[in-house]
């Protein structure tokens, strides 16, 4: 959640103003329908329309660019590009917001705009004026809002009509306010601020001209939630799970976005990638149970070679058109009555049986090799769960992605540039490294191409999960160590916590890649084993 009230933006207004004004205003971009930056030289400007996560910021990291268009966008191409800001200010300390332009025209005239931003919540809209006219807009849903009309060419005009007192012509004998008084009297007072401030008058005045940008974690309905706000506030303090500081507000809203944004980004996409991980272990566990039912049929093919067996020690037996024979069965030593195919000549009827054995065998390999291949899809897939679940970045997500060749369909085609590999995940244990793979792109790396051949490698036994190498380099390895990296190698399985388990280890050389096998599928020998509970 982000608690901006007037006040708080007046104090990010002051932040922003310090880096950009009287900067050129170079490139403009459009994310998709609720966001847009202005780029002045390298200074990121963010707009952000979003509920109640409304604001502009100056953004540290560059946004990915898209091939988004809207009338909105070319309107602020043509009419802001290359013009200089000189001004950014309030509508006293209400949460409208003006972004003031001046640009030389082809005849050498100055041109003055205004971008404006109504941070209203779900009202928000964000207009481009000039000399009071708008020109364009971004996020309205009707021509006529209240008493003004939100068109181009119409005038702008305020959201509100009642004008508030400001904060700054409040004297001590004003207090105490009552706080629903407050908040609908004075500009730029939200809830926090009148619970904090309402009865106080010199905090009141402390508050209104200092302020120290906190990132609340608090306790929200059982559940953790995150807040970002300009000062201390005795209403998300008395749920604080834990709290940080910020040099400036700008800072603080970088630290947030990255967060919580991110954070739900990375969500949606191991959301869609465990759907489709979901489904194939569906598949092939349909695909397992019927090639189950198939080998229950073929499980009794050596009957048909006893049969055989048996006609061909009484062939004498046989005339061509009989439709049966009864002869001993030597097998289970009893008299047993034999089915012929009437058409069929005595040895046509004794190749069939061994015909119907030699398929049966065939069909039973068959089926118990596709079964094992299938076992090890299945086994593959859990483990691609395992580190999806596990995942916490983009780039481990883009992998595993780029491993299954699927990737997360959007509106918009976004250029993406290349990531950056990322290391390897790595503890450090009594002077020596330990290596663990988050996917099978890592378990490969750490298996086959990571330390040295002699370097000691590890994984759960019979139970999807990471590869684990701890970096020797020759030198004896004490118990202690092996035991550690043991419990990062069950930590990162899907072994539960209490679970018992097994985890075998050996030097890396010992471990082979099998042949037309998924990725990170392995054998090993001369190993030995640790044993404990998780």
């Amino acid at each position: 959640m982000l608690y901006l009230d007037g006040i708080g933006l007046s104090f990010l207004i002051k932040e922003v103003k310090d880096k950009i004004l009287n900067y050129k205003l170079t490139k403009i971009f459009q994310y998709d329908r609720s966001s847009l930056s202005l780029f002045f030289g390298k200074n990121n400007l963010l707009f952000q329309v979003k509920d109640n996560s409304t604001i502009f910021y100056l953004k540290n990291e560059k946004d990915m660019n898209t091939d988004f268009q809207s009338n909105f966008l070319l309107s602020l191409k043509k009419y802001l590009q290359n013009s200089i800001l000189t001004n950014i200010h309030q509508e006293g300390f209400d949460r409208i917001i003006y972004f003031d332009f001046e640009k030389l025209n082809l005849f050498g005239d100055v041109e003055k705009y205004t971008l404006i931003f109504e941070i209203m919540g779900r009202a928000s809209n964000i207009f481009l004026t000039s000399h009071e006219k708008i020109l364009s807009a971004l996020h309205f849903s009707t021509l006529d809002e209240g008493n003004r009309i939100i068109m181009t060419g119409a005038k702008y005009t305020l959201p509100f009509e009642d004008k508030k007192i400001s904060p700054l012509y409040l004297e001590e004998e004003n207090f105490p306010f009552e706080q629903t008084d407050f908040i609908n009297k004075v500009e730029g007072i939200g809830k926090a601020f009148a619970t904090e401030c309402s009865n106080n008058f010199k905090k009141f005045k402390e508050y209104l001209s200092s302020y120290k940008p906190t990132l609340y974690e608090i306790n929200h309905r059982n559940k953790t939630a995150k807040i970002i706000t300009y000062n201390h506030f005795s209403e998300f303090s008395e749920k604080e799970i834990s709290k940080k500081e910020f040099e400036t507000l700008n800072e603080g809203l970088n630290e947030y976005f990255k967060l919580t944004i991110t954070s739900s980004l990375i969500d949606d996409k191991k959301k869609h990638l465990l759907k489709y991980v979901d489904s194939q272990i569906k598949k092939h566990k349909k695909i397992l149970n019927n090639i189950s039912t198939d080998l229950k049929k073929n499980q009794n093919f050596e009957k048909y070679k006893n049969i055989g067996d048996i006609l061909a020690a009484n062939m004498h037996l046989l005339k061509q058109g009989m439709d049966k024979v009864n002869v001993f069965d030597f097998y289970n030593n009893q008299e047993i009555t034999i089915q012929l195919d009437s058409l069929l000549s005595p040895k046509d009827n004794l190749n069939n049986y061994y015909n119907r054995y030699n398929k049966g065998k065939r069909t039973l390999v068959a089926l118990e090799a596709r079964y094992q291949d299938i076992l090890n899809e299945i086994h593959y897939f859990e483990e691609v769960k395992l580190f999806v679940e596990k995942e916490t970045d983009f780039v481990g997500i883009d992998e595993v992605e780029n491993e299954l060749k699927i990737s997360n369909p959007r509106k918009n085609k976004i250029k993406l540039n290349k990531m950056k590999k990322r290391d390897l995940l790595s503890f450090e244990h009594n002077g020596f490294k330990i290596f663990v793979g988050r996917n099978h792109k890592e378990n490969e790396e750490i298996s086959f191409s990571k330390g040295h051949p002699t370097d000691i490698w590890m994984h759960v036994r019979d139970i999807p999960g990471s590869h684990v190498l701890i970096i020797r380099d020759n030198n004896p390895i004490d118990e202690d160590t092996l035991m550690y990296a043991a419990r990062i190698a069950g930590e990162y399985s899907k072994a539960n916590k209490g679970d018992k388990i097994t985890v075998d280890y050996c030097e890396r050389k010992f471990v082979k890649k099998i042949k037309n096998a998924k990725p990170g599928n392995v054998i090993y020998n001369n190993f030995r084993t640790l044993s404990f509970t998780l």
